[in-house]
């Protein structure tokens, strides 16, 4: 049952790229069974693969809806983690901390900054995401729960790319 249901679940679209993860990595829709590809062709000397298909299509069927199940799960634990998130407005242009709760190996926790920044707000790709700029202009997409706002103008020093020297 296992290849069945990597297969379904491999040829399903994701809900928030709305494309499958086989199309992301070959460029194109993956080639499905279907009832036409599925004709049995039994020949007289060996009738069960009849028998044989008819499992393969029961197995499909099943693999499908068990990946079916598992995307809607998918959609609660997102519900749940949007649940807590602070629904608050960042301006585009607007100026912003990043969280970083992770901890460099060999570096104390007290004395470890969490937030760093300042980043940019570049775009909102939804109520609840926005895509950031660091001053080496690095873009991350992130939650708002990892984000709050940051009041002073002068930190924004952007570093600007080296230009190349003329020869006159």
């Amino acid at each position: 049952m296992i290849p069945f249901f990597l297969m379904a679940y491999r040829a399903t679209p994701n809900t928030t790229t709305k494309y499958s993860p086989f199309y992301l990595l070959h460029g194109r829709k993956m080639p499905l069974t279907t009832s036409e590809n599925l004709k049995a062709k039994i020949s007289k000397e060996n009738p069960s693969h009849s028998q044989r298909l008819e499992n393969l299509k029961a197995s499909l069927r099943s693999s499908y809806k068990l990946e079916r199940g598992a995307n809607s799960r998918s959609h609660q634990n997102k519900e749940y983690y949007d649940r807590e998130a602070y629904f608050r407005k960042f301006e585009v242009n607007g100026l912003v901390y990043f969280y970083k709760p992770a901890i460099k190996p060999g570096i104390s926790k007290k004395l470890c900054k969490k937030w760093t920044g300042p980043y940019k707000v570049v775009t909102t790709l939804s109520d609840l995401n926005y895509e950031i700029v660091d001053q080496q202009n690095k873009k991350l997409a992130v939650h708002v729960n990892r984000l709050k706002p940051n009041y002073n103008p002068q930190n924004w020093k952007p570093k600007l790319k080296r230009e190349a020297k003329v020869a006159s």
